[in-house]
């Protein structure tokens, strides 16, 4: 069995490494078909991440409302500058797509800038994968401009280092400023895209049991929407340069068995004791992860409740008597 990473439809190096670490490998859902991100393709070509598209009809008209919508934005505004306000107000709705007049066009457009819905009512799975498609372009963008000001950085210190040869109190002055690279995102439009993701997940025909995010704000919220959640692991300092060693894959191995039978199996506190970290020198770089288990919950009917997601005529067939529980994980990056 393998975790399905959410609710994110792109993940970062670090993340993907971070996931590795613990799991081996895991999955990943994607809104639409089509070529695999350059960042993603070594990761899937090793079998680490293994790339899921639930949904794969009206790809046709989707992939003409992004195109229409670019088009439309390189001529009127700055890309930078309308694309967090594009997730923001077309979270219900498709824009540039069907058979609609330049007029309703120019008229819709006009609402978005102001900030006022439209009034499109399109079908919800199909509002969802375009959110998710520009959700996930922010952050592949976001992690492609943290990389490119890692590496301005690294060049800015050699080619000071090459100009001073040594330290000299004469050039003490000439000091690289420090910028802080943006953030993952990880928590920017959260329920939003748990929502959008959930609908992803309700048609896909081979669940798993086990959900990891690297979303605080996303467990925190699950957590408070599951009276009664068993917590049943905190391990705080994982190191992520011993993921070769032989204890640490044998423990990476009893993890994943031991969460299998929790997920599969009903549920009892002492039906599974799960192994210790082995125990390692202190190392700078750590993660952690935590997990609670939603009892008597499948996963279908756990995320569907806490999303407030209301089963269609197609996905009500797609039931899973093979999980009695969901268990839910956070990775976390430590300082």
């Amino acid at each position: 069995m393998k975790p399905i990473c959410f609710p994110f439809t792109y993940v970062s190096d670090s993340v993907v490494k971070a996931l590795a670490t613990c799991f081996g490998q895991f999955i990943v859902y994607r809104p639409l078909a089509g070529e695999i991100p350059e960042q993603l393709r070594p990761w899937v070509e090793e079998g680490i991440i293994d790339i899921r598209i639930p949904v794969t009809e009206n790809q046709k008209d989707i992939e003409a409302a992004v195109k229409n919508y670019l088009s439309w934005a390189d001529l009127h505004f700055d890309s930078s500058g309308l694309k967090l306000p594009f997730l923001k107000t077309w979270t219900d709705a498709v824009p540039f797509s069907g058979a609609i007049s330049s007029s309703q066009v120019v008229a819709d457009l006009k609402k978005q800038i102001r900030g006022t819905p439209v009034s499109l009512s399109p079908e919800p799975l199909l509002a969802a994968r375009l959110f998710l498609y520009f959700a996930q372009e922010f952050d592949r963008q976001n992690q492609e401009v943290a990389q490119d000001l890692k590496r301005h950085q690294q060049q800015e210190t050699e080619l000071l280092q090459h100009l001073k040869m040594e330290d000299d109190v004469l050039t003490a002055e000439f000091q690289i400023e420090t910028v802080q690279p943006p953030d993952d995102a990880a928590d920017y439009m959260a329920m939003g895209r748990l929502e959008a993701w959930t609908r992803l997940l309700l048609r896909d025909t081979d669940i798993s049991g086990i959900f990891v995010t690297h979303s605080p704000a996303i467990y925190q919220d699950l957590l408070d929407k599951t009276p009664g959640a068993e917590k049943l692991f905190h391990f705080d300092r994982i190191s992520t340069l011993d993921s070769m060693a032989p204890e640490f894959v044998a423990w990476q191995q009893k993890l994943m068995s031991d969460l299998a039978h929790i997920v599969e199996h009903k549920w009892s506190p002492t039906a599974v004791r799960l192994l210790d970290m082995p125990d390692r020198p202190a190392v700078v770089k750590t993660l952690s992860l935590r997990a609670f288990l939603a009892v008597d919950q499948n996963p279908r009917d756990f995320f569907s409740c806490c999303a407030q997601i209301e089963f269609s005529d197609s996905e009500t067939h797609l039931t899973d008597d093979r999980f009695h529980n969901t268990l839910i994980g956070l990775i976390e990056l430590n300082e």
